[in-house]
């Protein structure tokens, strides 16, 4: 497998911005790490390894992009800085990566957003709020509202980046249709460690609500919070993808040599 190691300076965030690539063509798909995880957890933990085959098989090439959840997200001191820095990191995703990508790698294709827990957070944000950049997310286990991780604290720069917030309240169909044109997985188990189910739930309901077509595909109580519960459905769902997805009345394929292209726009 094909694996190479990045790191530029990042302006938006005023520090080097590390990330990791594996595979030489297919799908761009941007990992997003779990609570202050790091590029290279996903490659740790052996979740890169679970899916090598649709890698090498250039059905798929992911970009495991490093995290700034300790700057924000989890930062000790809960205030207005949490959004304000949120916003500089997704400006270095939005901006700078997709740019140096383009310019490294020769992406000018949108990303699939994919996550398991905080990191599908992420991934349902990116995918939700820049349809220019991302045409598709693979949201496992996450969590999508922050309001008993940040013990009730809320502002505007909260709101705005969570899902069950925002997302109710949306009804400019310029950016509806942008996203209609996407495709979003939202799935978790069922077993020990799973907190948030109800929030993928009402999240899967709310997309349904906007005609945003997503498959929401809860497992069962043995499949707990855990790396070989996203490695099984990660596996599962890459399938599906290449196979194709039911979608508008017929079937999409979203990996794969086949798949839908769309370019950033």
């Amino acid at each position: 497998m094909e694996i190479n190691y990045h790191k530029f300076h990042s302006g938006r965030l005023g520090q080097d911005f590390e990330l990791k690539s594996y595979g030489f063509a297919g799908k761009p798909v941007m990992f997003f790490p779990t609570s202050n995880g790091r590029f290279y957890d996903y490659e740790d933990q052996g979740l890169i390894e679970a899916v090598q085959d649709f890698i090498m098989h250039g059905e798929i090439r992911i970009f495991a992009v490093d995290g700034r959840d300790w700057e924000s997200w989890h930062k000790p001191i809960r205030d207005e800085w949490i959004g304000l820095r949120h916003a500089q990191y997704e400006a270095c995703i939005t901006d700078e990566t997709t740019r140096f990508l383009s310019d490294t790698c020769g992406i000018s294709e949108k990303f699939l957003a994919a996550g398991v827990s905080f990191g599908a957070f992420h991934a349902a944000n990116f995918f939700l709020k820049f349809p220019g950049c991302f045409d598709s997310a693979l949201c496992l286990s996450g969590l999508y509202s922050t309001k008993t991780e940040l013990g009730g604290y809320s502002d505007a720069g909260i709101y705005f980046n969570e899902p069950l917030s925002y997302l109710p309240g949306l009804t400019d169909e310029k950016t509806l249709s942008r996203l209609r044109s996407g495709y979003m997985v939202i799935s978790h188990g069922r077993g020990a460690w799973e907190q948030f189910n109800d929030q993928s739930r009402e999240l899967a309901e709310i997309a349904g609500s906007k005609s945003i077509t997503c498959w929401y595909d809860p497992w069962d109580e043995n499949w707990p919070h855990d790396w070989n519960t996203w490695k099984a459905q990660m596996r599962k769902f890459l399938t599906h993808f290449r196979e194709g997805v039911r979608f508008d009345g017929g079937l999409l394929k979203l990996t794969g040599p086949e798949r839908r292209i769309n370019k950033f726009i």
